[in-house]
């Protein structure tokens, strides 16, 4: 597969998903997202975990979508010529689901939410996560500090601005920062120890997430 080609699969779904749901009753609409399979607790709870994943090709607005349609043309291209179209892929979906098992485990019990918002910070995470694998890379260690000022910028900003979901934002850098040490760059290693271990602690951390809002909805209810 070319360089960038999944990356701009990925818009492709997103921006066709936002069309369909335009001209079905709108991308704003409480019923229309939930009608889509946008991210909610409650419907989660009962057993719809689908919703996890179909939530991060959903967005609420025209300039939700445009400005994570910028952000992934911006940097998808290039954590996919690093890791290869497939694990990028991989990488991206986990991330996504990440972000939002920390929005089912904390997030408000009636919130629709969704949005690519959540891989996107999955790919800071992971940029962040190359700093801790790669030290003796000069380049790389370069390449992931360039994300700490943008970190900063963007959870500044989610704090800042009503109607961003900030759990599923960190859910996703987490799970893109454990993740950095799971998949390997292209034509690099990472020890099996270190593989391993970031994989029990990503599955362990998102079962656990799992029952805090298990936990959370019943308690709600």
């Amino acid at each position: 597969m070319s360089k960038g080609k999944m990356t701009r699969i990925l818009m492709g779904i997103n921006i066709l998903v936002f069309i369909l749901m335009t001209v079905s009753g709108g991308s704003e609409n409480i019923s229309n997202l939930v009608r889509f399979q946008a991210m909610n607790k409650i419907y989660v709870f009962q057993g719809q975990w689908w919703r996890m994943f179909c939530a991060i090709f959903i967005h609420i607005g025209i300039f939700h979508l445009l400005m994570n349609m910028y952000f992934l043309n911006s940097i998808g291209g290039v954590f996919e010529s690093l890791y290869g179209s497939r694990n990028f892929l991989i990488i991206y979906i986990l991330t996504g689901l990440m972000g939002n098992l920390l929005t089912y485990a904390f997030g408000e019990l009636n919130t629709v939410s969704a949005g690519a918002s959540t891989s996107l910070y999955g790919l800071i995470g992971l940029g962040l996560g190359i700093m801790l694998n790669y030290k003796d890379n000069d380049i790389l260690m370069q390449f992931g500090r360039s994300f700490l000022p943008i970190i900063v910028i963007n959870i500044i900003y989610s704090f800042m601005m009503p109607g961003i979901g900030i759990t599923g934002h960190l859910g996703g850098l987490l799970g893109g920062f454990i993740l950095a040490g799971a998949f390997p760059i292209m034509n690099m290693d990472i020890s099996s120890t270190t593989r391993i271990i970031s994989l029990v602690a990503f599955v362990a951390i998102a079962i656990g997430f799992v029952y805090i809002g298990n936990r959370s909805v019943m308690g709600a209810l």
